[in-house]
Formats: structure tokens, C-alpha cells, sequence
């Protein structure tokens, strides 16, 4: 009795060690994981959005600055739009808009990539929605399709990037209307809507580069 009693403990034991086991195995397979932002872009591209995606994409390739970026990350409106609600992943911004993107690419591509190595895209156009949300200025550049804020992707020190673009946007800014903001770590903004620059603070004084005089803190 007491053999069998010992025997059928030790099964009860083993058949709930069994099913711990599976159970904490399959928790993190069952857990849903938010959906790539590539797969909601060839999503969103081949539904409603599919012709006005098409038509930019055909426009930026006339004007030359197709491959500068892939056109998923110049509609990008924020990688924080999951936090904001009512903000969509990507937007088309309107059809008199697309000039003003235009010279932003064609310095990202000439003068900015020479000197920063790739770089990725983290906010482009951003509806008055996203601009809202995002705590975007009332005259942000992004709201004109003229502006993107960028990360590198090499793994540049916050130094190390100020070290590279502060002389590039001395040297170029002017030449070009240069935008400029840098903010906390190593994103950045660029626009060619107008020559300035600024810190995280949306100010001139901010700015991790030398102080000019001659430059203002206008909308980022």
C-alpha cells in the first residue's frame, strides 16, 4: 500500500512539473507582438493609399530622388505613432506639397549622407493630427513635407554625430536653407525650408553647435 501510495505521488509530481513546463512554454508564443511597420506599409500601399502611393513615387523618380530613401520611410509619419491615438503609421501629404520634399532629399543625398554614412527615417510628413500629437510645432516643417528627422545608421556616438553635422550645416546651411535641430540622443532633423538651428529645447540657444547670431529658432 505504502508502494503505491509513493508511486502514485511521484506521478501527481511529475504530471504538474509537465504541465508547468508547457504552460510556461506556449505563454510567449501565444502573446500577439505588434505588427511590423513593413508589413502595415505593403499592407496599407496595396489598399486605399495604392494610387496616391504610386503617384508620389512616380513624381520623386522624375525629379531624381527616388532612391535617396525608400519611399516607406518619407511617408513615415512618426515610430512613435502607436503612442498617439487617432495617428496613422504613413500618409501621403497632398499633391502641392511634394515640391518641398524634394531639395531635403536631393541635400540628404549630396551633402548630409558624405558626411553621416546611411541614415534612417523616424518622422516624415506629418498630418495636423500627427503634428499635434507628436507635440510638433504649429508651423512645423514636417506639416510642409519638407523636413525629416533622421537617425544614423552606423552607431554614432551623440558626440560624434554633433562632431559631423555642426561644420556641415556651418559650411552648407546657408548655401542650401538648411534646417537643422538636434535632439536627445542621436535624432535629428533636416529640412531646407529655411537656414537655422536649434536644440532639444526647439531653441537656437540649445543647440549643441557654436552660437551664431545671424540664426533664429523657428518651428521645428
Amino acid at each position: 500500500m505504502k508502494r503505491a501510495l509513493a508511486a502514485a505521488l511521484l506521478l501527481g509530481l511529475a504530471g504538474a512539473a509537465v504541465w508547468l513546463l508547457l504552460t510556461r512554454s506556449v505563454a510567449p508564443i501565444a502573446r500577439v507582438e505588434p505588427q511590423r511597420d513593413a508589413d502595415l506599409f505593403a499592407a496599407w500601399r496595396m489598399g486605399a493609399a495604392k494610387d496616391d502611393v504610386t503617384a508620389i513615387a512616380a513624381y520623386l523618380e522624375k525629379e531624381g530622388v527616388a532612391g535617396v530613401l525608400p519611399i516607406a520611410d518619407i511617408l513615415r509619419s512618426d515610430a512613435r505613432w502607436r503612442t498617439c491615438k487617432g495617428a496613422q503609421p504613413f500618409a501621403v501629404p497632398p499633391r502641392h506639397l511634394w515640391p518641398a520634399m524634394v531639395p531635403t532629399l536631393r541635400y540628404i543625398r549630396d551633402e548630409l549622407v558624405p558626411v553621416t554614412g546611411p541614415v534612417r527615417v523616424v518622422s516624415g510628413y506629418r498630418d495636423p493630427v500627427a503634428n499635434g500629437c507628436f507635440k510638433g510645432a504649429k508651423a512645423s516643417r514636417h506639416l510642409r513635407f519638407a523636413a525629416l528627422d533622421l537617425t544614423p545608421v552606423a552607431p554614432l556616438s551623440r558626440d560624434d554625430l554633433i562632431a559631423r553635422l555642426c561644420p556641415l550645416h556651418a559650411r552648407t546651411g546657408a548655401r542650401f536653407d538648411v534646417g537643422l535641430g538636434i535632439y536627445a540622443i542621436t535624432r535629428f532633423h533636416i529640412d531646407t525650408a529655411g537656414y537655422r538651428r536649434w536644440g532639444a529645447d526647439y531653441h537656437a540657444m540649445s543647440s549643441p553647435c557654436p552660437t551664431n547670431p545671424s540664426l533664429r529658432s523657428p518651428p521645428a
